[in-house]
């Protein structure tokens, strides 16, 4: 069984097919990729019982047989595999989670603006008001300068 390398999962998560996968990912809830890392939990253990019981059973025998040999390496096989998938599940989820984070901040910020430029608005409303009632003082003054 090959050994678990951290450096070739940090490529596969940087390939086009992780980058495709995890756009795809963003539109699934987040609950969703928490039950679909769980299920992925179960079936490695589900697995990994499966072997430590095959090889518990099949002491005795000392795996002397090539079919005996090819079923536990599948099983390692399968195993890896899941292993790789259930890291690359955490990390997408990893990466949901900031994304929706800053989707947060984001909302944040737009409300406040908003309400700035409401509170703006109105203020210009206000002097707009003020400016048209001085415009009228300044009317009925300059008439009443004519008029004397």
């Amino acid at each position: 069984m090959d050994a678990y390398n951290g450096e070739q999962e940090e490529e596969e998560f940087s390939s086009s097919k992780d980058a495709d996968l995890s756009n795809r990912l963003k539109d699934i809830p987040q609950d969703r990729l928490v039950e679909e890392i769980i299920a992925l939990w179960d079936e490695v253990n589900n697995l990994e019982f499966e072997l430590i019981k095959n090889k518990n059973n099949d002491i005795p025998k000392k795996y002397s047989t090539e079919k005996d040999r090819s079923i536990i390496a599948d099983y390692e096989e399968k195993i890896r595999v899941a292993d790789i998938k259930i890291a690359r599940l955490e990390k997408q989820l990893h990466n949901e989670k900031i994304r929706r984070e800053s989707l947060d901040l984001d909302v944040e910020k737009i409300k406040k603006l908003e309400l700035e430029n409401t509170n703006l608005l109105k203020n210009e409303e206000e002097l707009m008001i003020l400016i048209m009632d001085m415009e009228r003082h300044i009317e009925k003054l300059v008439d009443s300068i004519k008029e004397k």
